[in-house]
C-alpha cells in the first residue's frame, strides 16, 4: 500500500475503473470514485485528480469545459498521445503518464512472436538482422532479450541521441537495411522527429523484409504502403499489435498478418500494477506527499506442466496468450461491431504473468532451454 505522510491530505481523484487494483494504491483518506470509460467523458467537477487510460481522449474538442477544480490528470500508460498536453498546460492541469510500465511486457511480446517464428515457420531468426527503432524504455528490454539470445541487432533513435551523450543511435539506412524491423516510439504527427507514418512507401521502396512488428502506435506504419509491399511480395511475415484506426482495425491488413492482436503486448500483471503504481507515485508527488509501495502485490506463479509433453511452440503458447488474443482478433474480422467488440477484447482478458515471475520444474526448463533465457526460473 501507499503511505502518505502523516498530516491529513483529503483527495477527490475520479479513475478509469479498468486501472488495476487501483484502489491498493490509493492513500485510504482520499475519496476515489471509478467510472466506465465506455460512457464517455465523465463529470469530473469537485475533481482534485483525473486518472485515465488510452481509451480516453482529452482535448479541447472532447473535453471543451475542464473543471477549475481540477489540478491532475495521469494516464496508466507508457504512451500519451490521447492526451493534449499543452491543452492541459494552458488550463494549468499538471500531467504524468507511466512510461516504462509495461516495457518488459512489450519486450517479451516481441520475442515470443519472434520466438514461435522460428518453432511454427521454421524461420532462422538467429541468422537475422534486428533493427530496433525507438530505443526508449520499451526498445531497451528488446535489446537486453536480444542481447540474452545472442541476436545481432541496431539500435535507431535520433532523438535519444540528441539529449543521451551516452547514447549513439545508427544512421537511418543502417536500420533500414536490416533483415526485421521493431517499432518502439511514440506517436507524433509534428516537431522535429515524426513519427506519423515513419514507415511509408519511400523507405519500404526496393527493400525487403523478413519480419515486421509494430507493437508501438497505431500510425507509425503507414498500413496501405505496408499492405503493397506485402503483397508484392517484399515482407515476409507481419506482426501487428496496434491499428491505424483502432479500434476500428483493417481486417484486410489483419487477414496478411502472422500474428494480429488487439494492442495488448503490455498486458501483463506486473505492467497492470507497475502502471497504476507509477502514475499515483506522480499524482501524490504533485500534491506534496510521499509514498511506498507493497512489494507483496507482485507476486510470482508457479505452473505445473510437469507430467505433459510439450513441443516447443505448444509451451510457449501455454505461457503466453498470443495466439489465443490471435485468434480472437480474427474472429471480429467480417463484424460490423468489431470496433466495439475491440474494445471488449482489451478490458475482459485476464493478464499473463511475465516470464520473471513465473517458475517450472527444472526438468522442463532442462529440455526447453529458450525458457530460461527468457527469465522463467527453476520451481
Amino acid at each position: 500500500m501507499f503511505s502518505p505522510k502523516p498530516y491529513f491530505l483529503l483527495l477527490k481523484i475520479l479513475a478509469d475503473r479498468n486501472l488495476y487494483k487501483l484502489e491498493n494504491f490509493i492513500p485510504k483518506d482520499s475519496e476515489l470514485t471509478f467510472y466506465d470509460p465506455g460512457n464517455g467523458i465523465p463529470d469530473h467537477k469537485n475533481t482534485d485528480a483525473w486518472l485515465l487510460r488510452t481509451v480516453t481522449n482529452v482535448n479541447e474538442q472532447t473535453v471543451p469545459d475542464l473543471s477549475k477544480d481540477l489540478q491532475f490528470i495521469g494516464t496508466g500508460s507508457s504512451g500519451s498521445d490521447h492526451i493534449d498536453k499543452k491543452y492541459l498546460q494552458k488550463n494549468g492541469v499538471k500531467f504524468a503518464d507511466a512510461k516504462g510500465c509495461n516495457a518488459r511486457a512489450v519486450a517479451e511480446y516481441v520475442l515470443t512472436a519472434l520466438l514461435l517464428l522460428k518453432f511454427d515457420e521454421k524461420v532462422d531468426i538467429e541468422s537475422l538482422s534486428y533493427g530496433i527503432i525507438g530505443v526508449g524504455a520499451v526498445g531497451t528490454e528488446v535489446g537486453k532479450l536480444m542481447d540474452a539470445f545472442g541476436f545481432n541487432y541496431k539500435s535507431y533513435d535520433p532523438p535519444r541521441e540528441e539529449i543521451d551523450p551516452n547514447f549513439t543511435s545508427c544512421s537511418l539506412d543502417e536500420v533500414l537495411e536490416c533483415d526485421a524491423l521493431t517499432f518502439h516510439v511514440p506517436y507524433e504527427e509534428y516537431g522535429n522527429h515524426p513519427t506519423k507514418y515513419w514507415l511509408d512507401e519511400t523507405k519500404l521502396a526496393n527493400r525487403n523484409y523478413k519480419v515486421l512488428i509494430n507493437a508501438s502506435r497505431g500510425g507509425i506504419l503507414k498500413e496501405e504502403a505496408v499492405k503493397a509491399s506485402f503483397n508484392k511480395g517484399h515482407i515476409d511475415f507481419l506482426v501487428i499489435d496496434v491499428w491505424e484506426n483502432e479500434p476500428d482495425f483493417d481486417p484486410e491488413f489483419a487477414e496478411l498478418a502472422y500474428i494480429a492482436t488487439p494492442h495488448i503486448a503490455g498486458y501483463s500483471e506486473q505492467a497492470k500494477l507497475n502502471a497504476s503504481s507509477i502514475v499515483v507515485q506522480k499524482m501524490l508527488n504533485h500534491f506534496g506527499t510521499e509514498s511506498t509501495i507493497d512489494q507483496d502485490l507482485y507476486q510470482s506463479k508457479y505452473v505445473d506442466l510437469a507430467h505433459i509433453t510439450f513441443s516447443d511452440s505448444q509451451l510457449l503458447k501455454r505461457l503466453h496468450p498470443i495466439m489465443e488474443y490471435d485468434a480472437a482478433l480474427r474472429d471480429l474480422i467480417g463484424r460490423s461491431d468489431r470496433t466495439e467488440l475491440f474494445r471488449k477484447l482489451r478490458e475482459d482478458r485476464p493478464f499473463r504473468f511475465e516470464y520473471g515471475y513465473l517458475s517450472l520444474d527444472e526438468p522442463l526448463i532442462k529440455d526447453h532451454p529458450f525458457l530460461k533465457v527468457l527469465g522463467i526460473s527453476n520451481h
